[in-house]
């Protein structure tokens, strides 16, 4: 039985948005919320990756490592594409780190 009351202030798109999106997947926003909050505890924290924007500079330098070890040149077009998979966040850095080392071994 439900006995706890969350108030949260967001902003008045966000809420309206939401509500629209909610609607055709037939649940209120009270619900969502609910099913967001047993997310966090079944998983013991948030229920999704947070992503950030720019790219950690460690992995850069990793990814920059990785191709001067491999050839030293130029990267080719098959790995200009896969670094741009990467710069765009279409890929992690070890799905890069192996797509780069088997190009190469190719």
């Amino acid at each position: 039985m439900k006995s706890e009351v969350v108030h949260a202030r967001v902003q008045s798109d966000v809420k309206t948005e939401s509500e629209k999106i909610l609607k055709v997947v037939g649940i209120s926003l009270s619900q969502a919320i609910d099913l967001f909050l047993r997310q966090v505890v079944l998983k013991k924290g948030l229920p999704f990756k947070l992503d950030s924007e720019k790219k950690d500079e460690n992995d850069i330098a990793k990814l920059a490592y990785l191709i001067n070890t491999v050839d030293g040149r130029e990267p080719s077009p098959k790995a200009k594409k896969i670094i741009n998979l990467y710069a765009n966040g279409d890929i992690d850095l070890e799905v890069a780190k192996f797509a780069l080392l088997r190009s190469y071994q190719q």
